[in-house]
């Protein structure tokens, strides 16, 4: 069953019960008030009966008395003054009957369907006791009064038809169901509505949950209130918001694993072909000296560049193990002169340095390769451009190391600047190749700024150079000394 269903049936069954007992107790009391105004009727009535049967009895009766001068009834007396009253006071809604000593009726007018034992009881339970009867499809209300005769014990029992009193309620009843099925079907459909209504947003979330399921991770939801279905639907939207950049985040991940993984092939198989080639014309030739010669060189070198390519590759991935890190407070000045130290012989041009004679806490040979990484392609950037310079500097900005490598060089286009940093991402691939590079270099550079908890930006300009920022946080004792 739906929750609208639910909360529809739900909404009538409350409604229902409350007009159900709203009607019962609204008739009931209704029932009680005309009953007890009824009965309070009768009994004035009853007594104004008792005294006229009791002045009958006195004046129309022959009296006897005892030894005592109590004046004595006969039975029959008695019984023919009732019978000559009533047949006086004659009337359809009433009729009364003449007890002596609570258990024989001298006299009655009661219609005669009444049980004995009701009329019994009632006489048995005096003046302040009523009961109720119900014979032939009426109802009678029997009042019994004792009656003030010297030398008798005798009561009046009145029956009074009080159907009507009980016609009313039935009358009462059926217009207050009557009214109940009008006012439950009107609660109905206006509780049909309303769950709709509430529930909509609920079927709105269903629906772009399966949506998201079904991969449509834009979807959202959109539903704007102020109610605990508002703020379910905004965290469901930020859920989906997460969601979404989570998958495009795994998309790029997983895209840039392909990316790798093919670049990585391309780099192996192509110097394992030419080296392979040249190792079968080798074979084929083994009395060409300067063939031999030249083979040798081409193989040498190709296995030189997959050296420097795999202990790339293993530094890359051993700085994502724990503990990868060995830092060391480290003047910068001696960071640049190991780093310029580590050049290829007679590469150009050779970096100018300026230190600022700050200390930073780094780990001294994963920062040397990172500079010296970046130099080398700072010198391969200004390959064949006259008056090309580098410039290799440390500064201090607050408590922070600011390290920078600028050329004056061909620079890298606006565009491939955002993927410089990938593995294996060159931009001129022929010229990378031909200088020994594997596109791997900016890829490093960037791993072990990140571990160092580092920050690298990269802005370059075509035809006018290139600048490489690393911001670190200096040695906080050395900043202090420095500052002070």
């Amino acid at each position: 069953m739906k929750f609208a269903t639910k909360l529809s049936v739900g909404c009538i069954t409350l409604l229902s019960c409350a007009l159900c007992a709203a009607g019962l107790i609204l008739t009931g009391k209704s029932f009680s008030g005309s009953m007890a105004s009824t009965r309070e009727a009768m009994r004035i009535q009853q007594k104004k009966e008792k005294y006229a049967l009791e002045r009958s009895i006195m004046t129309n009766g022959n009296r006897k008395a005892d030894a005592y001068g109590t004046p004595q009834f006969e039975n029959y007396i008695l019984a023919s003054s009732a019978q000559q009253y009533a047949e006086q006071t004659a009337n359809e809604n009433s009729g009364l009957s003449l007890w002596l000593d609570g258990q024989y009726a001298l006299y009655s007018a009661l219609p005669a369907t009444l049980p004995r034992n009701v009329q019994i009881q009632a006489v048995a339970g005096g003046a302040e006791s009523w009961q109720l009867a119900k014979t032939d499809g009426r109802w009678y209300l029997l009042l019994a009064q004792p009656l003030d005769i010297p030398g008798v014990q005798a009561d009046i029992l009145c029956s009074y038809d009080v159907t009507a009193v009980f016609t009313t309620r039935d009358e009462q009843l059926q217009a207050w169901l009557t009214a109940s099925v009008l006012l439950l079907a009107l609660g109905g459909a206006a509780a049909v509505l309303l769950s709709r209504r509430v529930t909509r947003p609920l079927t709105e979330l269903r629906t772009a949950s399966e949506k998201i399921a079904d991969g449509e991770y834009a979807r959202r939801t959109q539903i704007q209130t102020n109610d605990e279905i508002g703020t379910l639907s905004r965290s469901f939207d930020r859920m989906a918001a997460a969601v979404e950049g989570k998958i495009d985040e795994m998309g790029a991940v997983m895209q840039s694993q392909q990316d790798f993984i093919a670049a990585f092939t391309h780099e192996v198989k192509t110097p394992m072909t030419s080296m392979l080639g040249y190792a079968d014309l080798m074979r084929a030739k083994p009395d060409d000296v300067d063939l031999q010669r030249e083979s040798a060189n081409y193989i040498y070198h190709e296995t030189q560049r997959l050296e420097t390519l795999s202990r790339s590759l293993l530094a890359l991935m051993g700085l994502d193990k724990a503990n990868a890190l060995q830092p060391e407070p480290i003047q910068d000045g001696t960071l640049f002169y190991q780093v310029v130290r580590s050049l290829p012989q007679g590469s150009t041009p050779v970096p100018r340095t300026i230190a600022a004679g700050i200390t930073v806490c780094v780990d001294r040979s994963l920062w040397v390769d990172l500079l010296r990484n970046l130099v080398i392609n700072a010198q391969r950037a200004c390959k064949d451009i006259a008056g090309a310079s580098i410039t290799l500097q440390c500064k201090q900005v607050g408590q922070q190391a600011v390290f920078t490598v600028a050329d004056t060089g061909c620079g890298i286009p606006a565009a491939d600047l955002p993927r410089v940093t990938e593995a294996f991402y060159m931009v001129d691939k022929s010229r990378s190749r031909a200088e020994g590079g594997s596109g791997i270099g900016l890829a490093l550079c960037a791993k072990i700024a990140h571990a160092h908890g580092a920050q690298m930006q990269i802005d370059s300009t075509v035809n006018c150079g290139t600048i490489v920022t690393i911001t670190l946080p200096a040695e906080k004792e050395a900043a202090d000394e420095t500052q002070g």
